[in-house]
């Protein structure tokens, strides 16, 4: 049984920070996806940090989650940056080639 996961969205003077918890999975960006674009809507939203450091898990669906929302903050000229998953979900990034085309924290 797939865990929901947590979206925490933490706002500061126009820096966004969202969290991103547990698993994510096709079922859960149905949950995911709206908070991160109510997120992304918030007035005045001058940076962007998506935060992975607790996910357990990502499939390609959440790989296409990511992918949108730097695409829809490039598109915005708001800068983002992301703060890798542990081993196993960072190395999905990796293994398809997309992690090097992501701003990842080093």
């Amino acid at each position: 049984m797939a865990h929901e996961p947590r979206a925490t969205v933490t706002e500061t003077d126009g820096a966004i920070t969202a969290a991103l918890a547990g698993e994510l999975d096709m079922g859960a960006t149905f949950t995911t996806e709206p908070a991160l674009e109510r997120a992304m809507d918030a007035p005045g939203l001058e940076s962007f940090t998506l935060d992975l450091s607790d996910l357990r898990f990502i499939d390609s669906t959440g790989l296409g989650l990511v992918l949108r929302v730097a695409n829809d903050l490039q598109a915005r000229g708001v800068p983002l940056r992301i703060v890798p998953g542990p081993r196993p979900v960072h190395q999905v990034f990796e293994s398809t080639g997309i992690a090097d085309a992501l701003p990842f924290d080093s």
